[in-house]
C-alpha cells in the first residue's frame, strides 16, 4: 500500500478482577488502544493513538493551533489523490482512532457513523464488496484501499484488509510490560505516537505524547524504553544537554527517569509549550531529543 505507507511517514495490562478494557488512571485510555492491537513478532514500526473528541474540540477553539490532529493521525486523510468528501468519512463523527503500522498502516475509527452513507460514497467512488469472515469490506483495487463500515466503528486499510485475522492473532501490545509503562508515563493525552526500534536498539521504543487543559494550555512528554539502567543514564545526559543546549526551544522541560511500574529502565521528558509554539512539534521540527535518543 504504497499511497498510505507515505502518507503514514508524512502524518506521523489488567489487574485481577479488572480486564484491560476497564483500566482506569493515568495512561488507561491509551492502554485500551493498545489493548485492540495485536501482533505476533515483531511489535509493529509504529502506533497512533488519537481522543478524537478532545482532538476536535481543540481544533474549534484553534485550528491553526491544533493542525497537526486534523487528519485524526490517519494516514488514509493525507492523500494527495483524496477525493473531495473523504470516502464519506467524517473527523467529527468519530471518539478515537488508532492507525498501525509505518510500511503498510491500517487501523480503525471508534465513533458514531451513517454507515449507509459511507457505504454510497465507496460504491460511487468505485469500490466494491468483498465478504470476510468479520463481514463485508469496501475494497478498491485502483487505490489498494479497502474498509468495512459498521455503525460504531470504520476499519480501514489496504485491499488485503481482513479484520477476523489482524484482530485475533498474536497477543496485544498492551501486555508488554513496556507499552504499559510507556502508556502511564503518557498520562492523559489527546494523542499518543509509538515508535518501535529495530531490534537490537538502544532505545526499543519511545512514545509522544500530547496534553492539553485548555487550547492556550499545552505540552508534550516524550517517554522512552532503554535496554538497560546503563543506557538509561546515558540517555538522561544527552537529554538534559539538548535542553541546555536549546533553553528557548525547550524553556521549562524536565527531564527524569521513567520509573515504570512494570519495570522498565526509561526516561521520561515533558515539554511545555509557550502560546507561539505549536503542539505537535516534537513529532515535525523540533526533533532533537528524539534524534538524541536514536543516535545512543
Amino acid at each position: 500500500m504504497p499511497a498510505l505507507a507515505v502518507a503514514c511517514a508524512v502524518a506521523v495490562v489488567g489487574a485481577a478482577g479488572c480486564t484491560l478494557t476497564e483500566r482506569a488512571g493515568p495512561g488507561g485510555d491509551v492502554l485500551n488502544a493498545l489493548d485492540e492491537v495485536r501482533y505476533e513478532s515483531p511489535p509493529p514500526t509504529g502506533l497512533t493513538y488519537v481522543d478524537a473528541t478532545r482532538a476536535n474540540e481543540l481544533r474549534t477553539e484553534d485550528a491553526d493551533r491544533f493542525a497537526f490532529v486534523a487528519g485524526l493521525g490517519t494516514p488514509l486523510l493525507n492523500l494527495r489523490d483524496l477525493p473531495a468528501e473523504r470516502y464519506g468519512l467524517v473527523p467529527e463523527d468519530a471518539e478515537t482512532t488508532v492507525t498501525v503500522d509505518f510500511g503498510a498502516p491500517f487501523g480503525h475509527w471508534d465513533g458514531a457513523f451513517d454507515a449507509a452513507a459511507i457505504v454510497g460514497e465507496l460504491e460511487a467512488d468505485g469500490f466494491t464488496e468483498r465478504e470476510t469472515d468479520a463481514g463485508t469490506v469496501w475494497i478498491n483495487h485502483d487505490r489498494g484501499l479497502g474498509l468495512m463500515v459498521e455503525e460504531d466503528r470504520i476499519r480501514w486499510g489496504d485491499e488485503q484488509l481482513d479484520p477476523a485475522r489482524t484482530e485475533s492473532s498474536g497477543e496485544p501490545l498492551a501486555a508488554r510490560d513496556t507499552y504499559r509503562d510507556l502508556a502511564a508515563c503518557l498520562g492523559d493525552v489527546y494523542r499518543a505516537d509509538f515508535v518501535q526500534a529495530s531490534e537490537g536498539a538502544a532505545v526499543p521504543v519511545y512514545a509522544v505524547g500530547h496534553r492539553a487543559e485548555a487550547a492556550d494550555e499545552t505540552s508534550t512528554v516524550l517517554c522512552a524504553v532503554t535496554e538497560d539502567d546503563a543506557t538509561e543514564e546515558a540517555a538522561l545526559e544527552r537529554l538534559r544537554e539538548e535542553v541546555e543546549r536549546a533553553t528557548t526551544r525547550y524553556a521549562g522541560a524536565e527531564v527524569s527517569a521513567l520509573d515504570g511500574e512494570g519495570g522498565s529502565a526509561g526516561v521520561r521528558v515533558t515539554v511545555p509549550d509557550r502560546p507561539e509554539q505549536r503542539p505537535g512539534r516534537l513529532l515535525a521540527g523540533d526533533t532533537d531529543l528524539t534524534d538524541a535518543l536514536r543516535e545512543l
